[in-house]
């Protein structure tokens, strides 16, 4: 079984529309559907949905009727794979933590290795993230790994140019590859010819063959890859790494595209000493033979820094350790600096401070810390990522979260605190009753990002 997603927007070539009435005209027609998308149409279907055939069956006539085209982006992820191995899925190191400063190492395949420098304690979430052609794992997960004398992976210190304490980073190289690995026929389709797409995509089942009927375009087909359970190698970690060709410019250049994988009994060990969480990692889907949409790909090996550069890395971490670095704390007095300053360089993004009126009202609530905050601006956008709730909406919000907790059978601790804040891919962020900030996900009920404290959240908020 597998989950199938449609990244999906619409285009109109007539350049005698202005293309701010496309985007209105398009956005319409998506709201039209009961479907939500961004500021200049794109919207996602999940194909699980009862809804589906039926909202695809509306693009095409839409289209047929009013001359326009539908594009979009296909993924496919397996959802009941059971095997002996996990596929790591790390996330994307903030912005502000990057330095944009590279460590640069002398490689095992003659090639330099780069790798970021960071402000690691910008990083709230503890975490695998993806590094340049490798995946960077937090300390206590190479302490994990050293402990039980895992000898498959390699770590190099990710260098730490922040002024406050934190948790390091290690890029992380494992050492084993698997030889071949299954990847999607098609990376991207011309749909222009119907009957040679729909022929074409048949082996791949789903919903593709009737997406290409409907659309000109798939610019996109991410098919979750595969292995072979004959290359599966008796080891704790493993690898895979392609080079895929690609014409831009009119000139061929080249991406790479790499897995980590770590075997189940191993993932266990480090999910109970809380080195990883659930949701970094996804159960790789091993095959006895080459599935339909699927071509074999023939993996080659990855370029890491020399013995004699590790080495010196982790001297140098070594160091970084025992140089004394200060706590980072963000007061209510530098929180409440900064979102003025916010406000005063973005007024549209932000609302009205609350009513002198209303503040009596909120002493008594959970929602009275917020009150300061309030009173420069009752809700608003911190960022592109947080939206502060004004008080009315924190409320609506918070009742329907409450509702959803309470039905929530398999959460063994549920979070105290109520709901002040969203982000935009539906997470909610919560106040909890001894201060602390979370950011609580819509897809399994965790928490996904920790703030000490409400001014920590605001602060990080606006510089997200």
């Amino acid at each position: 079984m597998y989950d199938e997603k449609l990244s999906w927007i619409l285009d109109n070539e007539d350049k005698s529309i202005p293309q701010n009435e496309r985007y209105r005209q398009n956005i319409e027609f998506v709201h039209s559907l009961g479907l939500k998308c961004d500021c200049v149409g794109w919207s996602s279907l999940n194909l699980k949905s009862s809804r589906s055939n039926e909202i695809l069956a509306d693009i095409d006539k839409f289209c047929k009727e009013k001359g326009w085209k539908a594009r979009g982006w296909y993924e496919r992820y397996y959802t009941e794979s059971t095997s002996d191995w996990y596929e790591i899925v790390p996330s994307y190191i903030k912005e502000i933590t990057n330095c944009f400063d590279n460590t640069v190492y002398d490689g095992v395949l003659g090639e330099e290795v780069e790798l970021p420098s960071i402000k690691a304690y910008h990083e709230l979430t503890v975490s695998p993230k993806y590094g340049y052609r490798s995946i960077l794992v937090p300390e206590r997960f190479r302490d994990i790994c050293l402990r039980h004398n895992v000898t498959d992976v390699d770590f190099v210190w990710v260098k730490d140019k922040g002024k406050y304490k934190a948790e390091q980073y290690f890029a992380m190289y494992c050492n084993r590859l698997i030889p071949n690995i299954l990847v999607s026929k098609y990376r991207k389709f011309d749909c222009t010819d119907k009957q040679n797409a729909r022929e074409k995509l048949e082996e791949f089942g789903g919903y593709l063959p009737l997406i290409a009927e409907i659309f000109y375009n798939i610019q996109r087909i991410d098919l979750q890859d595969c292995y072979l359970k004959s290359e599966m190698p008796n080891c704790n970690f493993a690898y895979t790494l392609i080079k895929r060709p690609y014409i831009f410019d009119s000139k061929t250049r080249y991406e790479y595209h790499f897995n980590y994988l770590i075997r189940k009994e191993f993932a266990e060990i480090l999910l109970e000493e809380n080195a990883i969480s659930k949701s970094s990692l996804r159960p790789a889907h091993i095959v006895s033979e080459v599935l339909g949409g699927y071509e074999i790909a023939e993996t080659i090996e990855m370029n890491r820094p020399i013995s004699d550069c590790i080495k010196q890395s982790i001297s140098e971490y070594e160091k970084h350790k025992i140089t004394p670095r200060p706590i980072r704390a963000i007061s209510e007095k530098d929180a409440l600096r900064i979102l003025r300053s916010a406000k005063k360089e973005r007024k549209e993004d932000f609302k009205k401070r609350i009513s002198k009126t209303l503040i009596p009202s909120l002493a008594e609530t959970k929602y009275a810390p917020l009150v300061p905050y309030y009173s420069i601006a009752n809700g608003g956008f911190l960022s592109d990522e947080y939206e502060l709730l004004s008080y009315d909406d924190a409320c609506i919000k918070n009742a329907k979260f409450q509702d959803e907790l309470q039905a929530e059978e398999l959460l063994e601790q549920k979070p105290d605190g109520v709901v002040i804040a969203m982000c935009t891919d539906g997470d909610r962020v919560i106040l909890c009753a001894d201060g602390s900030v979370i950011r609580f996900s819509h897809e399994e009920p965790s928490a996904v990002d920790e703030w000490k404290s409400l001014a920590q959240f605001i602060a990080d908020g606006v510089a997200e």
